[in-house]
């Protein structure tokens, strides 16, 4: 595998958004009205990311709470489609994509010590063609909240056409909050980390040691190296499906009148990789990241 099992490492869960906005560019809260609604609604960390913009967000941060800086940009698409959105996580100078070349862009997030996330494709109406000649971003958001106004937020088979057609990528669930309610506290990601410093919450979202959810938990999930076999246990669900290259996969569904906490997939010879999608009684998910069995 290519990433770690966070299931399998120590540490402890810490729920965090990272995409948000304030009145910095077009969000409806002040940057510390946003980071104080997010504490209080039981978030461990925080990243702010307004438009084409930096925030020095240092004294937000607390014992127990962790503020990163972050922007959303813009580079122009040369490959035909629209603008492309990245979300920058741990950047702290603004990048001038105007007139740079989208992986330019990239390049600059890394120099930073940053990592880029593919915003909305739905949304956006991005396809394989606009995202298959960039390189350098580690995440695509699977679901953003905000996009739901329009229907368009859930974003699963752009997730699985670059997990087919380009390489490892994981996948994140964001509020991309602007408002005040609306589009605040429903997608988040899970993180296992050492303690909830930048240092290691930014390692464990690099190495993949985190899940995302819109509700639904991912308590346990197991590899059998020998089998070849992958088991997950969960909170109550009404299907547990793995996803894997093209046309292999397995979904299983809870019998009618029951839940569903645990399923198991054994694992095809040529699989590329896994990934495990669990849906609730309500229509909420949660998102595993992929595990890689090859390249």
């Amino acid at each position: 595998m290519f990433n770690i099992n966070p299931f399998q490492q120590p540490g402890q869960w810490y729920r965090g958004n990272t995409h948000t906005h304030s009145t910095e560019s077009d969000g409806k809260l002040p940057i510390a009205e946003r980071f104080a609604a997010y504490r209080e609604r039981g978030y461990d960390f925080l990243v702010l990311t307004d438009h084409r913009k930096v925030n020095d967000v240092r004294r937000y941060s607390t014992s127990d709470f962790l503020a990163i800086s972050g922007s959303e940009v813009h580079p122009q698409n040369p490959y035909g489609g629209a603008t492309y959105h990245i979300v920058a996580i741990n950047i702290h100078e603004p990048v001038n994509c105007a007139k740079m070349h989208p992986n330019a862009v990239l390049d600059d997030i890394k120099a930073q010590g940053g990592e880029a996330v593919l915003c909305h494709p739905y949304w956006c109406g991005h396809t394989i063609s606009d995202f298959l000649p960039l390189r350098g971003y580690f995440a695509v958001e699977v679901y953003n909240d905000t996009c739901m106004g329009i229907g368009k937020g859930f974003a699963e088979q752009a997730w699985d056409d670059l997990l087919d057609r380009g390489g490892p990528v994981f996948g994140i669930a964001a509020d991309d909050a602007h408002g005040i309610t609306h589009d605040c506290f429903h997608g988040w990601v899970m993180v296992k980390s050492p303690d909830l410093t930048l240092e290691n919450i930014m390692a464990a979202l690099r190495t993949g040691a985190f899940y995302s959810t819109l509700g639904p938990e991912i308590s346990d999930i197991n590899i059998n190296h020998v089998d070849k076999e992958i088991t997950v246990k969960c909170s109550s669900a009404q299907s547990i499906v793995f996803k894997a290259e093209c046309h292999s996969g397995r979904r299983v569904l809870a019998p009618e009148g029951e839940g569903l906490t645990e399923a198991a997939y054994q694992v095809p010879e040529a699989a590329k990789y896994v990934r495990v999608e669990i849906t609730d009684e309500t229509g909420k998910k949660a998102w595993s990241n992929p595990f890689f069995f090859s390249l």
